[in-house]
């Protein structure tokens, strides 16, 4: 009897121009039901076309919910076209800090100011009588996924928005991943796990911090993974802070004789002197013996992974990501498959088309605004 490959039933999807066609083909096509549980919903292209899917749904009889979280209006408001396809009004406080963080992150190519207008599209959606809406509740939910039809679950970390689908408005393009996994016992393991916190012994397993569970898990699993390699460490990050758990750790791997890759974006849309200093104490505390790679994509990716395990999601290597917001990623066995391979030749892909750091002398970042992100992040 031959033996089912692993993981057959997980499909990577790099980059939203890869992700999207294929979560709205699947959304349009529901003939049940609808959720959608996003962190950042724009009201630009992709994000009217996803609504434009969320509508074909309900008008073919499924029932949807929508989830948005509201505390992401402040993103949605500070950069690229600053215009939130749910969120048409912010309060003085969200005001407040989006004109706190347009100052310090200015973007080029970004319009001053954007007024969000309700659309005849927005209009049709929040008032369909198979489509819940809930976007008033500050959850600090930065999870990202799908669920269709009780059997086709999609889960990663891509926002609805434009410059995921490509490049943003300064011309970086951006990476991130989705996964999709079909089957009903997928989507009941997933359900379990985000509703009850229980583990239903898949193949797979789901990394999560949920407030209302009081569960906070995804520092230990990533530091699991870590602490576990033998051979080779990957981390791709967008934002990556130096917390001294995994400094600790990633430098230890690297005295054990591992071989230990990180990334990050050469400059980050946020936080990008934060990832900075990170990659440099690195950089230093291992005699550069480490492989820091700056990447020119904006990669969004959340990726740990060793010979043993690969991890990917909404998950960044930070305090906040760690201890104040709901989180979500895959993990998988580090298997022969086609599924990790077409996980590792992504990273490997990104590797090649970025600039190494040869030491950490070279690796400069700007000391107060590395201050302040540390209360941000």
């Amino acid at each position: 009897m031959v033996e089912a490959e692993p993981y057959r039933d997980l499909t990577l999807l790099v980059d939203g121009k890869n992700a999207f066609p294929e979560i709205i083909r699947c959304i349009e096509q529901a003939e049940k039901s609808v959720y959608i549980n996003m962190f950042i919903w724009r009201d630009d292209d992709i994000g009217n076309r996803m609504a434009e899917a969320v509508l074909t749904a309900a008008e073919r009889g499924a029932q949807v919910h929508l989830s948005i979280d509201r505390y992401g209006v402040v993103l949605e408001k500070c950069e690229e076209c600053k215009k939130s396809f749910f969120h048409k009004q912010q309060s003085l406080l969200e005001k407040a800090k989006i004109k706190v963080l347009e100052r310090c992150y200015p973007m080029p190519g970004a319009p001053k100011k954007a007024r969000d207008v309700e659309s005849e599209l927005y209009r049709r959606l929040v008032t369909h009588p198979r489509v819940t809406v809930s976007c008033d509740e500050f959850k600090a939910d930065h999870s990202k996924y799908y669920i269709v039809d009780d059997r086709v679950l999609f889960l990663g970390g891509i926002n609805i928005e434009d410059k995921e689908n490509g490049v943003d408005l300064q011309g970086r393009v951006y990476q991130d991943y989705m996964v999709r996994m079909t089957g009903e016992a997928y989507v009941s393991a997933f359900r379990e796990k985000i509703e009850q916190g229980k583990e239903m012994g898949l193949d797979v397993s789901f990394g999560i911090n949920k407030k209302k569970l009081s569960l906070f898990e995804m520092e230990e699993k990533y530091l699991s993974i870590i602490n576990g390699a033998q051979e080779e460490l990957l981390i791709t990050m967008a934002y990556f802070s130096p917390l001294p758990r995994f400094i600790d750790a990633i430098v230890k791997a690297h005295c054990r004789g591992v071989r230990v890759t990180v990334m990050i974006p050469e400059r980050a849309n946020f936080q990008s002197d934060t990832n900075r200093k990170t990659v440099r104490r690195l950089l230093k505390e291992t005699d550069n013996g480490i492989t820091v790679l700056l990447s020119p994509k904006m990669l969004h990716t959340k990726l740990v992974a060793s010979e043993k395990i690969i991890s990917l999601g909404s998950t960044n290597i930070t305090k906040k990501a760690f201890r104040q917001l709901d989180e979500l990623n895959l993990f998988v066995e580090n298997k022969p498959c086609a599924f990790c391979e077409a996980c590792l030749a992504s990273v490997r892909e990104n590797h090649a088309l970025a600039r190494r750091a040869s030491s950490y002398q070279e690796i400069t970042y700007r000391k107060p605004y590395a201050f302040f992100e540390g209360f941000l992040v």
